[in-house]
């Protein structure tokens, strides 16, 4: 089955932490604060729902505003030029639809996602984070981005192998270097 072509662009906002990319209906039975306390902001939680396909996340360890961008493919040569570091493959399993957005986003409680339509089935995410501000050009005398900037992110979707794939799992999005 052959999915339509993705490329999509949107500003996310989390004072919770993290962004993500999330299958609603994982979520959808959330509509209260303790709900969305035990069934998202946790880590286990967290990393349960990421073993279960339906959550990534776009976490850098803070709060903040970042442009994505979302597409089958690859990078550019621009975004490879400028790329600070690549996940892992996630696992995300659509039923048609997913979501963008912080943390608090995720579920009914708070709500707000960006509907992202993606056709039903496995996929294989993997997140770019991109240093966009040390291109030459790229921010204005106030150090915002211009409108030429990189984004920040740039998620990469594709459908899941059907061979056995290890996925990541984890909450932090990207490794860590080894202090030393």
């Amino acid at each position: 089955m052959s999915s339509p072509p993705l490329n999509t662009y949107h500003v996310i906002r989390t004072d919770a932490g993290l962004g993500a990319l999330w299958q609603p209906e994982g979520f959808s039975d959330i509509s209260s604060l303790e709900e969305w306390e035990d069934k998202v902001s946790r880590n286990e939680s967290i990393e349960q729902n990421i073993r279960n396909g339906i959550f990534v996340p776009l976490n850098v360890g803070g709060d903040g505003s970042w442009q994505v961008a979302i597409r089958n493919g690859g990078l550019s040569g621009r975004e490879n030029k400028f790329l600070l570091v690549a996940s892992e493959a996630y696992l995300l399993k659509s039923r048609g639809t997913v979501e963008l957005g912080g943390l608090e986003n995720v579920g009914g409680y708070v709500g707000g996602g960006i509907k992202i339509p993606l056709s039903p089935g496995a996929y294989t995410v993997q997140v770019n984070l991109i240093e966009w501000d040390a291109e030459p050009g790229s921010s204005d005398a106030d150090g915002m981005p211009t409108e030429s900037a990189l984004p920040d992110f740039v998620i990469l979707i594709s459908h899941a192998p059907k061979e056995a794939v290890r996925y990541r799992t984890s909450v932090e999005t990207f490794e860590r270097p080894a202090d030393g």
